[in-house]
């Protein structure tokens, strides 16, 4: 029997996901046609498109108009980052800084490279030892917000799950730009949807990125809110679908998809916290001494539980926990299978070895009490395995 706990690296398919992903292709199998073309078939597909974007801007607090669908999380980050940048830059040649924070996921902290290449300016957030994103060298210099074309929070941090100031960044930018414009403000809300209250409208946001495998829906859909009036500049002209933004025939399936999971979601918010901080509790109260968690539980989505382990070889610990039946990530990336050391731990404060030794235990709708057993059974044979590998090679945790 397995044991699946990496909601957080992907999701099962939510209730009624795959039913109306069928019954869209059906549907346009019986009569086809590309959602541009005037044609019964593109004006029924169109019409299918139109209402799959009507319910998951309702889902999430916006406006039909602002909803643009994509392939998925990273394509919407990069949409936001790099063509909000330049469509801000654009109206104010002097806006040239782009700031984000210490804990993005790779989406956003990689399209620094791009954005350099442009003449951007990479600026970053402070970070606190709980793992919560601190705005104190933007309180004093707020002149710094002035040269600011955009600025990228997230909204849970991927890896170690804490929940970031959103509405603090929002209240601070706005109240330090009466008589300007203000710098647009970005957030990856792909690990907060159906946890935390997602309301666009409410957020104070310009931009904000839907993930659609990490909210049950399939893998290659996804969302970028984007509030009227912001300009995105893509790299990629094409036919000038979704607003100009992302050219290409939409999936409209997908769409539909897309849409059902993020109702499902929303509508099951309450619920999947509940489970999510039962789940957590029983899990933190069976950890092994010498294991904790990286942050405040109190500063972080119930439904990431990242730990600190005894061993350097999380890799061990995974094969061992993979060859028990229980799928759970190390936070740290693995490259040709030499471990490194977790990014967003050390920004955290702590060295490399501490870094090396995490694991990222995620639940999601489905998970049981029983998976958490499992996962607690498991875990002290599989930082054996860990420990074994530190003693060979003399670096004992």
């Amino acid at each position: 029997m397995s044991h699946y706990l990496d909601h957080a690296g992907s999701t099962p398919l939510a209730p009624g996901v795959c039913e109306a992903w069928m019954h869209a292709q059906e549907a346009l199998s019986e009569r086809p046609g590309n959602p541009a073309a005037l044609h019964a078939g593109g004006r029924a597909a169109r019409r299918m498109l139109e209402d799959a974007r009507e319910r998951a801007s309702a889902a999430l607090g916006a406006e039909r108009a602002e909803l643009v669908f994509t392939s998925g999380a990273t394509e919407s980050d990069a949409l936001a980052l790099l063509g909000a940048s330049r469509g801000m830059r654009n109206k104010d040649a002097t806006r040239s800084d782009v700031w984000m924070s210490r804990l993005e996921h790779d989406a956003v902290s990689e399209q620094s490279e791009a954005l350099g290449r442009e003449g951007f300016s990479i600026r970053k957030f402070d970070v606190d030892s709980r793992g919560v994103t601190t705005f104190e060298n933007l309180r004093e210099n707020p002149e710094m917000l002035q040269r600011a074309a955009l600025m990228s929070l997230t909204w849970v941090c991927s890896e170690v799950g804490t929940i970031q100031p959103i509405g603090e960044l929002s209240e601070l930018v706005r109240s330090h730009s009466l008589d300007a414009q203000s710098p647009l403000l970005h957030s990856d809300a792909a690990q907060a949807i159906g946890y935390c209250d997602v309301n666009f409208s409410e957020s104070g946001l310009d931009l904000l990125t839907v993930g659609g495998h990490k909210v049950g829906a399939p893998v290659s859909t996804g969302a970028l809110l984007v509030r009227r009036g912001v300009k995105v500049v893509t790299d990629r002209p094409g036919g000038g679908h979704e607003r100009g933004i992302r050219s290409g025939t939409p999936d409209v399936a997908g769409a539909c998809a897309l849409a059902t999971a993020l109702e499902y979601a929303v509508a099951h918010r309450l619920e999947r916290v509940q489970r999510a901080e039962d789940l957590r509790r029983r899990l933190l109260a069976g950890l092994p001494s010498d294991v904790r968690m990286t942050v405040d539980p109190h500063a972080a989505s119930a439904a990431i539980i990242h730990l600190m382990i005894p061993t350097h070889h999380p890799e061990a610990v995974l094969l061992a926990m993979d060859m028990a039946g229980i799928d759970v990530s190390a936070g740290s990336a693995c490259h040709a299978g030499v471990s490194r050391p977790s990014r967003i731990v050390m920004e955290l404060g702590y060295d490399e070895n501490q870094a090396l030794g995490v694991l990222r235990v995620s639940t999601g709708i489905e998970t049981q009490a029983e998976d958490i057993d499992a996962f607690l059974a498991a875990l002290p044979a599989a930082i054996r395995a860990g420990q074994a590998l530190d003693e060979r090679e003399g670096t004992g945790a």
